[in-house]
């Protein structure tokens, strides 16, 4: 059946057909989007929800950004959202520490110069609720230009790498800002520190995953307690997201951690970034 258009035009037409099928596709907005869902959308988002496990936690990242990216396209709106991710992140994250931790790659001194200040910035940064657009313009240029500049150099991510000596101050400080953008985004914050770490050459490449991961699941875990037992209650049927997510880290942490040698870790990681940064902008240019 034809639905009339203004002036029986063919484009008026196929306007309305592609708003009929948009809304099929991409459910408006609400707590309940993925109670909407037909079943071929749940098998795609449960499909892109363990991709986006198995790379973010290759190279020792929750996948916060890459979860919230899925669900935005589904019409899940980010207050029922957020504490999934949140929980999905520490689980995602938490197998990503205990693989690359196994596998020789983590560091406690700089985990915990990060940490101790980093999670009570995390649980106030959860308090804060702020205009994000200015926001993620500023951090999506800088996560994809670094994810780019790491593109061109992984080469040079080997394990030989000559390492800095390491700054006490700095890394505080370091952590403070990142613990406090972690909290006021929802999201872990290893996203910030892994091109940091490369930067600063404090530990070898691949212990940057192990290091990112641990910060994600205690920042994770202080953004939880500053969200409350009732927004994890809130979070409903989104909650059974963490077991694809978990699949899929099992599966990216055994390469990222033991497989993949240090150029392609790089890469990969170069990816994450520069995706996580591309959301970032469109999200800001929206």
């Amino acid at each position: 059946m034809e639905l009339p258009c203004g002036g029986g035009s063919n484009m008026g037409v196929w306007r309305v057909r592609m708003v009929m099928l948009a809304t099929i596709i991409l459910p408006p907005p609400s707590p309940s989007a993925l109670l909407e869902l037909h079943f071929t959308s749940w098998l795609i988002l449960v499909a892109a929800v363990f991709a986006v496990a198995f790379f973010y936690s290759s190279v020792g990242h929750g996948g916060a950004t890459g979860y919230l990216a899925v669900l935005a396209l589904l019409g899940v709106t980010l207050a029922s959202a957020r504490v999934a991710v949140l929980i999905a992140n520490v689980l995602v994250a938490g197998v990503a520490w205990w693989r690359f931790g196994r596998a020789g790659h983590f560091d406690w001194r700089v985990l915990l110069a990060f940490a101790v200040v980093s999670m009570p910035a995390a649980w106030f940064g959860s308090k804060v609720h702020i205009s994000p657009s200015a926001y993620k313009l500023v951090l999506g240029s800088v996560l994809a230009g670094a994810g780019l500049v790491l593109l061109f150099r992984a080469r040079q991510q080997t394990d030989d790498v000559i390492l800095r000596g390491f700054f006490l101050p700095l890394a505080l400080l370091i952590g403070v800002v990142l613990g406090f953008l972690a909290g006021l985004t929802g999201i872990g914050g290893g996203v910030f520190l892994s091109p940091l770490l490369y930067l600063l050459r404090w530990v070898k490449p691949k212990t940057t995953g192990g290091v990112a991961a641990g910060f994600i699941v205690l920042n994770s875990l202080a953004g939880l307690v500053g969200a409350g037992a009732h927004a994890i209650t809130h979070a409903g049927v989104l909650l059974w997201l963490t077991l694809p997510a978990v699949t899929g880290a099992w599966f990216g942490t055994h390469y990222g951690a033991r497989r993949w040698n240090t150029v392609t870790f790089s890469r990969v990681l170069a990816g994450v970034l520069v995706f996580a940064g591309g959301k970032l902008l469109l999200e800001a240019a929206a």
